[in-house]
Order: structure tokens, then sequence, then C-alpha cells
């Protein structure tokens, strides 16, 4: 299945569960609309609660790359966050099928994978807040920063729910200017005597979520290169052609355990390429798994975020 077919699928079955609900929606009005076989069906998805998170991974990927799409050329942080929470609030409006459909179902009761998932989308989403705020408002938020993004996380939370209810009644940049005002006076209102209420101790199982999801992408990314070096060596190539790979593999595992910036895609990318364009018919399993891990890895690191983590530790 290509990617753009694989999209239409998932569009096309989350407006048929936002319009029938997920329960009452079958495998066969799935097949009908998408206009192919269930055998075709289970080729692709193991099952229809696989189908539903595929459709949520997409949805939120899609949402997410908005927000972290927003450049640096603006006049300032401050600027910058104010059009990261726009860009919020209009994909709200732009997925509000996807949204409805969400608010409709308990999704987390789906299956436990659902459950993971959204727990990780959640920790991510905080994780970034409190990375921008420190970004946006300097090191006097650092010791409230906790408390400051629960407030702004639950403030854009309601505000999406009235979002969606009466999406013409708000423009999605005047919105986000009122909130950035409400947290200007938030912060304000601070005294060096008045003690946070959240403590990272507190919030310690939702971050360990999102760490550990990465550490397991790492250990994951970190075998398929050993395993694949093993492979080279193993090959009557030439010697030239074998040292090279396993340097390119060696590059691409340095650049992406990085642990003080994000992956740069190019590079990643470009390594990969590399390695594809030697045309070697056994390593091309491993190299198409290497790239899907890979590809996860590089979504969760999407997220600017860590810079409070590493103050607070």
């Amino acid at each position: 299945m290509t990617a753009g077919r694989r999209v239409q699928f998932i569009e096309t079955a989350m407006k048929l569960f936002a319009e029938k609900g997920y329960h009452s929606t079958s495998i066969q009005d799935i097949v009908d609309a998408w206009g192919i076989s269930k055998g075709a069906f289970y080729h692709h998805f193991s099952s229809k609660e696989d189908l539903m998170l595929a459709i949520i991974r997409h949805y939120f990927e899609k949402m997410m790359a908005n927000i972290t799409a927003i450049s640096h050329d603006s006049s300032s942080e401050k600027e910058r966050f104010i059009q990261q929470i726009a860009a919020h609030f209009a994909n709200m409006h732009e997925h509000k099928d996807f949204l409805q459909m969400m608010m409709n179902e308990q999704l987390p009761k789906i299956s436990h994978d659902i459950h993971h998932y959204l727990l990780k989308q959640y920790a991510n989403i905080f994780s970034w807040y409190c990375d921008r705020l420190i970004e946006v408002y300097g090191t006097e938020v650092e010791r409230y920063v906790l408390d400051v993004a629960t407030m702004l996380n639950g403030m854009i939370r309601q505000y999406i729910f009235c979002f969606i209810l009466q999406a013409n009644k708000f423009h999605a940049e005047e919105l986000a200017r009122f909130l950035v005002r409400r947290l200007d006076a938030i912060i304000a209102s601070f005294s060096h005597e008045e003690s946070p209420i959240l403590n990272k101790e507190m919030l310690k199982p939702l971050m360990e979520i999102e760490e550990k999801e990465r550490r397991v992408l790492r250990e994951k990314i970190s075998a398929h290169i050993a395993h694949m070096q093993n492979k080279i060596l193993s090959f009557s190539l030439d010697k030239k052609i074998q040292h090279e790979l396993h340097d390119a593999l060696d590059a691409l595992e340095a650049e992406l355990m990085n642990e003080e910036s994000a992956p740069r895609k190019y590079v990643v990318q470009g390594i990969l390429l590399y390695i594809e364009n030697q045309h070697i018919p056994l390593l091309a399993d491993d190299l198409a798994s290497l790239t899907e891990v890979i590809q996860q890895y590089m979504t969760a690191n999407r997220w600017e975020r860590r810079k409070w983590k590493k103050e607070m530790n």
C-alpha cells in the first residue's frame, strides 16, 4: 500500500467512525467504503483496534508537525509561541471530525496500545509546554514551570472544547494572544516566598512513559545497526565498501543517539539513502526495518523539549 493510499484509507475510516461510532462500524462497513476485500484489510491492519490506533497516530503526528514547523523567524520567542498555540487551535478546527470522534468514543478503553499511545502523547505535549515556557519567560519561571504548564494545558483543553462547538465564534490567533496575556499575568503573580504545588516526583510516572518509549526505540536502533554491521562483514564485498558501510552506520548511530540535540533529518536521510544506493539485496529487509524504527524515533523527537528536565534533575 502506498503512503498516499494508506492516508486515504485512514481518513475514510475516521469519517465512518465519526459518523457511526467506533463500535457501530463493522469491518464490512470499512472495506465497503474502501472498495477492498476483508482479506486485503487484514493484510494491512491486524484488527479494527489496530486501524483506530493508526488513525490516532496519523492525526496526532499531522497536528504535531504543523505546530513544531512554525519557524524561528518570528520577532521573539513569545511571538513564535503565540503562533504555535494559534496553529494548535487552527488544527482543531481543520480536523474537527477527528476531535469529535475522540470526544464521543472512550478511546483508552478500546485497547492497551491506544491507552498507552494517548498517555505518551500527553507526556510529549506537557514536556513541550514546559520547554517553551522556559524559552519564552526565562529562568524565572523554571521553579513553577510544572504548575504553569498544567494551567496552560487546562486552559487550552477547555477552549478547544468551546472551539469545536462554536468554531465560527473564535479566531485562532486572537484566542492564542488572549491566553498568552493570561500567562503573563499568572507568571507575574508568583512571589519568591511562594512554593510550587507540583514537583518532578509527582509527575515522574507520566514523564517516564515518554522516556521509556525513547529508550526502547534507541535500543532497537542500536540492535538493528549492530546486526547490519555484522551482516556486512560476512558479505563478499569489496573491503572499501564494507568499511564505508560500517562507518556510515556508525555515523548514523552517533547522529541518532546525540543527547544534546535532536537528530538532523537531512543527515539521517542522507546516510540511509547512501546505504540504499549500494543496492545490496541481502540488506534490503534490514534497511527497511531500520528505517521504520528511525521514523518512529524521529517522530518522537520532533517536540522541542527536555531542557527543563535537565535543570530539575
